[in-house]
């Protein structure tokens, strides 16, 4: 299982952050670490917690998900692996409650881990897989996903199930569909929910093709919608990305540093493109803080100059949590990039990633605030997008969301984003 996040972005798991000031292109540049890189791979082991017995504290609360929600959280706090402690609590659990009760509690464990820590994608992950194990079904378990934690548990979800589809495929070679995975467009289902789906389900069939992309995003066109066809590709690629972080092997040709993006059919190497700049980085075992007009200039000399947008969009993503805690910095990096008409993109990377893995409008309208008058109106814009399509809310909701816009001119912007620009296409690609 992954120690680390699943959309590898620079997490505070491990993360060293340095910043200074030093002048270039007129920018401050922020210099923060990628050494948690260094640790991939590693394995954790965890002996049961001796102060953990949740059959002993059962007659101090009620039968309540949230009250053991929290009192796993609590037993679990000060382990070495945390989400190995947490699902072998859901197991106790399992042991004197009823079934119901202890999906209720997995909901409530993603809620706490998404409230209470910036970037929870790995913990979802891990719960993901859990969770498919215990239901042993795959409809089942997806009614229990949640969009919260980046969408990650459908990555463990899928993984689990890939996993068996694997052993049975290999077996008697039978074929694998895929466009019935996931409830897209049914009834009563969050548009934001069947995207993360469908991504997961990318996740696992580059596992189960043994990490072979091409037949991968093959099963993708499987799939009617566009947009689907893109959230399925997206996790192909991110997963493959993930595997040679981990292993150091995968989809890739060494003799060809823009592989396997240069050889990927048109309509999805933009997708691939997405999570180059972190392969670059760790195949030359570079970082982002030493290397970042190298990471630009890479970008700048894709062959087909059209991905080049993708690529910056990628190393936007990569400032996340640098922007989280200093934005104007991030910001700053951005114009880094060697290409001007660009730099709006990597500003995009990074405000969407903001936007999934933390879910909270704050985050995001500081960002916002701190943008150049290029890019504020569309920034406001996508948050408003963000809170109409994550939390579903009423026009009177969403005015009184987008009343906390600190630059007040920008608060229509934020209140009536123009969907007309395409915008909403990109900030929901999964991350």
């Amino acid at each position: 299982m992954r120690q680390v996040p699943l959309s590898l972005k620079i997490r505070s798991v491990v993360i060293v952050i340095t910043i200074f000031s030093t002048l270039i292109l007129g920018n401050i540049l922020p210099i923060f670490s990628l050494d948690y890189y260094a640790n991939n791979g590693t394995n954790l082991s965890i002996s049961q917690p001796q102060y953990f017995n949740i059959g002993k504290h059962d007659e101090q609360i009620s039968n309540s998900s949230k009250l053991y929600a929290d009192q796993i959280m609590v037993a679990c706090r000060d382990e070495s692996d945390v989400d190995h402690c947490i699902t072998m609590a859901l197991d106790e659990l399992d042991k004197i409650s009823d079934r119901q009760l202890v999906l209720e509690t997995f909901l409530d464990l993603v809620r706490l881990y998404d409230e209470n820590k910036y970037s929870c994608h790995s913990n979802g992950h891990h719960l993901g897989m859990w969770l498919y194990g215990y239901t042993a079904n795959l409809k089942e378990a997806i009614k229990y996903a949640t969009i919260q934690c980046g969408g990650s548990v459908y990555h463990g979800i899928f993984q689990s199930y890939f996993e068996i589809a694997q052993f049975v495929h290999n077996r008697d070679k039978s074929p694998i569909s895929v466009t019935d995975l996931c409830p897209v467009g049914k009834e009563n289902i969050n548009w934001l929910l069947e995207r993360d789906c469908i991504h997961a389900i990318g996740h696992g069939l580059v596992k189960l093709y043994n990490y072979s992309t091409a037949r991968a995003v093959d099963h993708c066109n499987e799939f009617m919608p566009i947009w689907a066809q893109s959230a399925c590709s997206r996790g192909v690629f991110m997963e493959n990305m993930e595997h040679f972080i981990e292993t150091g092997q995968g989809d890739f040709d060494t003799n060809d540093i823009y592989s396997p993006c240069h050889g990927t059919v048109e309509k999805f190497a933009s997708q691939c493109y997405y999570y180059y700049p972190v392969y670059n980085l760790i195949r030359n075992g570079l970082t982002l803080d030493h290397n970042l007009t190298d990471a630009f200039a890479n970008c700048d000399n894709i062959t087909a100059s059209k991905f080049s947008k993708y690529c910056y969009q990628g190393i936007g993503r990569l400032l996340e949590t640098i922007a989280y805690t200093f934005p104007e910095l991030s910001i700053a990096a951005c114009y880094i990039g060697g290409q001007a008409k660009y730099h709006n993109d990597c500003l995009l990377g990074t405000l969407k990633t903001i936007l999934k893995g933390d879910a909270n409008t704050e985050v995001g309208f500081k960002f916002c605030s701190n943008t150049k008058l290029d890019f504020k109106a569309s920034c406001y814009e996508i948050i408003g997008m963000w809170i109409k399509a994550f939390l579903g809310i009423e026009e009177i909701e969403l005015e009184s969301e987008c009343a906390k816009v600190p630059d007040v001119n920008y608060a229509v912007n934020c209140m009536n984003p123009n969907q007309t620009t395409g915008i909403d296409i990109l900030i929901f690609e999964p991350i």
